[in-house]
This record gives C-alpha cells, sequence and structure tokens, in this order.
C-alpha cells in the first residue's frame, strides 16, 4: 500500500505541482508552525496561548525522539520512489535526514496545532479547516517522496492525541499543568545522551524551557489588555525580546550543552521575557 501510493504520487509530479504542495509542506514545517503559535502566544488570551504552545512544543519535542527511535529510512533511500529534488528559499527536500522517516514531523507539528485550535474554538469550520490542511500537507509529503503513507498517518494520530490530552488538560487539570510539563521535560532529556541529534537536543531543550518559563510567567502577575491594539503592539516587542536572545546565542559555542542551552535561552526570550517587555511597557 504505502509503494503503491507513493508511486502514484511520483507519476503526477510537474512544476505547477511542485508549488503547490511545496507551499503545503512549508505551512507544515515546524518552523512555520513555531513562529505562528508563539505568535498566537504573543496575541491571545493567556491560558488559550499558553494551551496552544505547550501542545506544539511537546508534540515537535515526542516527534523528535521518535523519529531518533525508530529510525525509519525514507522512501527513496530503499529506492521506493525518487525523490523530488527541490531547494528554494520556502521549502526543499534535502538534508532531511535519510534515517528520520517515521512519523512526519510535518504531519505532526500541523495535526497537533490544528487540533489544538479546533478544540478551543469549538467551531466546524475549524475542523474543516483542520482536515484540508492536514490532508494537504500529508500529501505534500508523500508527493516529493521523502515519507510513507504510514509515516504521515502516524504522524497525524499522534498529533492529534497529543492535542487532546492537553485539552483535557487545561480543562480539568489546570492547576498541575507545569507538573505535567515538567515531568514530559525530564524523561526525554534523559534520552539526549542516548540520541544527541541535533533535532532531538533542540526541540528537548525548547521542552525544557517550557517547563522552566511558563511558570514564571505566572508569577509576573501581567495584566493583560482590554484593547486589541495594544494586544498588537505584544508582536513588535515580543519579536524585540526574541531577536536579542537569538543574536547573543549566535556565538555560543558548538557542542551538546551549548545547544540545549541556546535552545532553553530563547524560548525562556519568546515568552517570559516578551511577557516582562509587556508588563514593563504597559500594552
Amino acid at each position: 500500500m504505502d509503494a503503491s501510493i507513493l508511486q502514484f504520487f511520483e507519476k503526477i509530479r510537474c512544476v505547477p505541482l511542485d508549488w503547490v504542495f511545496g507551499i503545503f509542506s512549508f505551512l507544515g514545517e515546524g518552523l512555520t508552525v513555531g513562529v505562528i503559535v508563539l505568535l498566537l502566544f504573543w496575541l491571545l488570551p493567556r491560558k488559550t496561548g499558553e494551551q496552544l504552545l505547550v501542545t506544539a512544543v511537546s508534540s515537535a519535542a515526542v516527534n523528535a525522539f521518535l523519529k531518533d527511535a525508530i529510525s525509519r529510512p525514507r522512501p527513496y533511500v530503499n529506492g521506493v520512489v525518487a525523490r523530488r529534488d527541490i531547494d528554494t528559499p520556502l521549502f526543499s527536500t534535502r538534508d532531511l535526514g535519510d534515517t528520520l522517516s517515521c512519523p512526519s514531523g510535518h504531519a505532526q507539528a500541523t495535526s497537533s496545532a490544528l487540533a489544538a485550535g479546533a478544540m478551543i474554538g469549538k467551531k466546524i469550520w475549524g475542523w474543516v479547516l483542520f482536515a484540508a490542511l492536514i490532508l494537504l500537507v500529508c500529501c505534500s509529503r508523500m508527493y516529493f517522496g521523502v515519507h510513507y503513507p504510514t509515516d504521515v498517518l502516524l504522524g497525524t494520530a499522534l498529533g492529534v492525541l497529543i492535542a487532546v490530552i492537553w485539552h483535557l488538560v487545561y480543562r480539568y487539570a489546570y492547576n498541575i499543568r507545569y507538573f505535567l510539563i515538567m515531568g514530559l521535560a525530564v524523561l526525554l532529556l534523559l534520552t539526549v545522551p542516548f540520541y544527541p541529534e541535533h533535532d532531538h537536543v533542540q526541540m528537548t531543550a525548547l521542552l525544557a524551557g517550557a517547563a522552566f518559563f511558563l511558570p514564571m510567567c505566572s508569577f509576573l502577575k501581567y495584566r493583560e489588555p482590554d484593547k486589541l491594539w495594544k494586544r498588537f503592539l505584544h508582536i513588535p516587542l515580543g519579536i524585540l525580546a526574541a531577536g536579542v536572545m537569538f543574536g547573543i546565542a549566535y556565538f555560543f559555542p558548538e557542542g551538546l550543552g551549548f545547544t540545549l542551552l541556546k535552545w532553553f535561552l530563547l524560548f525562556g526570550a519568546g515568552t517570559f521575557g516578551a511577557t516582562a517587555l509587556f508588563k514593563l511597557c504597559r500594552v
């Protein structure tokens, strides 16, 4: 079944479809999803934004760990189909990691964020948007020959499962949410010595940042603005906080410990640092 579906997509490849599926592949990138979720964290009410952020970060960390643990070769490595060789500023099929096929990070990132948003919004159109976008993102990964159908199915299922779990936590166990985040972060940090690959280290550091800095945001006792225009002022302030830390982290030496520290502090700058600026500027 995997081979037949992939070979169908291989037969319909053409330049226009490269761009169509390339756009949806870009939308499913972990970085794209992460930036959108961080913007929502700055703009939305605190509880909603935090739930979306925790869902996205924990899903990404679990995905990175599973990719390394499973180590499934990609379809083009096994000769099932040829990889569609694309390298543009928006999307690329190069340098993906030949044994990081399962589960699909694009499918899991997209499904976790969209499912969380659909459950929070409680609107039918939210679920329609979820179904349409996740289908197109999954098809894009098969079109380029970088994932098996079972990879994207597992990624989608895991993304939805993680979104459901955090939705239940934020609805019925809100007071212990930070303990749960901390527990998951500790478990994944313990796996870093066994799987020191860059993506796993990076995502685990972001999750550790969530466990440490999100409770600190609560201690700030920041009063959210009631006017919409003030919320939009959060964007430049948030970019300033994250940008300053990114500039500092650029000069960090190479190495496992410094990689962990870099992404840990970047998460802190985008959350605690940004919230502190919001409070200082009274917006």
